[in-house]
């Protein structure tokens, strides 16, 4: 899976820029309003010298200043960032997240257990004690993209009518490609585990291989199992409940409504059921080439006991960081913006969260 697109001749905008913009710098906000198409009153004289900046800046774009690309995309980058990193804390769903600064050591404090060999004490003779302590490992990142190509001209004259729909755009793929991988992360970490796991992976979901994984994850808490509609949906059947019309075949009056307000039991075996939510990746066509790709792969289910600090660890590394380009695939000149996220589940520690995969359900296959 790819996270980035590429640029020829890419340039860092932060590089070219004046430096008179800042974060908290009117323009940020007024270049905010004008994007969303708010009134500039509020802002008094300031919205007409900030206005007129912008739209010199865009003049100066569109006849290939690339000073004047990044300065722009330097006030985008203020504008984006706030809203960004607050939906990227979402990761913290997985595990557990943090934000670190681009000079911090990108690592996290890791707790392992150490004498878990347990001896029973003999006379005059001390036995061992499980101990935990704390260990830094260090988590690797990739870099996220998402960009666009700008339409100088039309925003010279005051006309931003796009770039509100242009900023939603790159949060969108970024957020949705970072959760992408972290949950690309989390399925090979623990398919590929040496030492205990807890992973089930069928063409098409067996109550056998479920409730084993099930059962051996609720030793460390009540389970919640989570994943796409098409996922959990398939949890009805095991229940006994197989028709569409609301005749109740055993099935309690409860599960029974259940399914017909939600299409979905709330409970399994004393396990709750969840739905991850799991939109269209309408950049996307799928392996039969009738239908969009989910954004997450459609066959992932998780099952995550209650209590407990979880094995899975997220950081992002600095915020985001823009660059002017041409775009290989079309020749345009392209904004594009990076994220550096990391994902990481904690060596040996696999076993604390159950992992299910129906291939069925999607072309997952790293």
């Amino acid at each position: 899976m790819s996270y980035t697109f590429e640029l020829n001749n890419e340039r860092k905008d932060a590089n070219f820029v004046s430096g008179k913009v800042k974060a908290n710098s009117p323009v940020v906000e007024i270049f905010s309003a004008m994007a969303q198409g708010k009134d500039l009153a509020p802002y008094g004289k300031k919205a007409d010298v900030a206005a007129k900046y912008i739209m010199e800046l865009n003049a100066k774009a569109s006849n290939g200043d690339l000073g004047a690309m990044s300065e722009l995309n330097e006030i985008r980058r203020f504008a984006m960032e706030p809203v960004l990193m607050k939906e990227i804390k979402l990761l913290s769903i997985y595990g557990n997240y943090k934000a670190i600064g681009f000079n911090d050591s990108c690592e996290v404090e890791i707790p392992e257990f150490a004498n878990i060999d347990p001896k029973i004490q003999a006379a005059g003779q001390d036995v061992t004690f499980p101990v935990i302590r704390k260990k830094r490992v260090p988590i690797a990142t990739v870099n996220i993209s998402g960009g666009y190509a700008v339409d100088y001209r039309k925003a010279a004259v005051g006309d931003m009518t796009d770039e509100n729909e242009l900023q939603d755009q790159v949060r969108v793929q970024i957020r949705n490609k970072a959760t992408k991988y972290v949950v690309e992360t989390i399925y090979n970490a623990i398919k590929n585990a040496k030492g205990v796991k807890y992973f089930a992976e069928d063409a098409g979901l067996t109550k056998t291989n479920v409730d084993k994984v099930i059962t051996n994850v609720r030793r460390f808490g009540k389970p919640t199992i989570t994943g796409d509609y098409a996922f959990i949906s398939q949890f009805n059947a095991f229940a006994g409940y197989t028709g569409t019309t609301p005749t109740v075949n055993g099935i309690s009056q409860k599960v029974m409504d259940e399914i017909h307000d939600t299409g979905l039991m709330g409970m399994y075996n004393g396990s709750v059921l969840s739905e991850l939510p799991n939109p269209y990746d309408l950049t996307t066509i799928n392996k039969d080439g009738d239908n969009f790709e989910t954004i997450l792969p459609a066959g992932l289910g998780y099952v995550i006991p209650a209590g407990g600090q979880s094995p899975i660890y997220t950081v992002t590394r600095g915020g985001l960081t823009s660059f002017t380009g041409t775009d290989v695939t079309t020749g345009q000149i392209m904004s594009r913006f990076d994220l550096s996220v990391g994902a990481l589940v904690a060596p040996n520690r696999e076993y604390e969260i159950g992992l299910i995969h129906d291939k069925n359900l999607d072309s997952l296959t790293v």
